[in-house]
C-alpha cells in the first residue's frame, strides 16, 4: 500500500517537471534600476531578518542569565536564612541546657539538704531515710 502511494507521488512529480520544462521561458524584462532595487530590498529584508534573529538570541541569553542570577540569589538567600535559623536553634539549645543545668544543680542541692536533715533509722538491717517503708 505504501509503495503504491510513493509510486503515484513520484509519477505526479515527474509529470509536473516534464510539463514545466516544456513551457517556453519568458525573457526577463527588467532594467538595471529595477534589478538593483530588488537586490537592495532583498538584502535589506535579509539584514532585518538576521538582526531580528540576533536580537532575539541576545534577549534569550540575557533572560537566561537573569534567571540564573535570580536562582543563585535565592539559593544564597536560602542558605543565609538556613544558617541564621540554625544559629538561632543553637542559641536556644544552649539556653535550654543552661536552664537544665541550673535545675539539676538546684535539685541536687535540695536533695543534699534533705539528706542531711532526714533522720536515719536502722530497723533490723534495713536503713530508712524517712521516706516511708521499703
Amino acid at each position: 500500500m505504501k509503495f503504491g502511494k510513493i509510486r503515484s507521488m513520484l509519477l505526479a512529480a515527474g509529470a509536473a517537471a516534464t510539463l514545466a520544462t516544456s513551457v517556453p521561458a519568458l525573457p526577463a524584462a527588467a532594467d538595471g534600476a529595477a534589478s538593483t532595487r530588488n537586490l537592495i530590498l532583498l538584502g535589506g529584508a535579509a539584514a532585518a531578518y538576521l538582526i531580528i534573529r540576533h536580537n532575539r538570541k541576545v534577549h534569550e541569553e540575557r533572560a537566561e542569565e537573569a534567571r540564573r542570577q535570580a536562582s543563585l540569589e535565592e539559593e544564597q538567600s536560602n542558605e543565609a536564612s538556613a544558617y541564621q535559623q540554625e544559629q538561632q536553634a543553637y542559641r536556644q539549645e544552649v539556653a535550654i541546657n543552661a536552664e537544665l543545668r541550673q535545675e539539676v544543680t538546684a535539685q541536687h542541692r535540695l536533695v543534699a539538704a534533705e539528706m542531711t536533715t532526714l533522720p536515719v533509722r536502722n530497723d533490723g538491717g534495713l536503713i530508712s531515710y524517712g521516706w516511708g517503708s521499703v
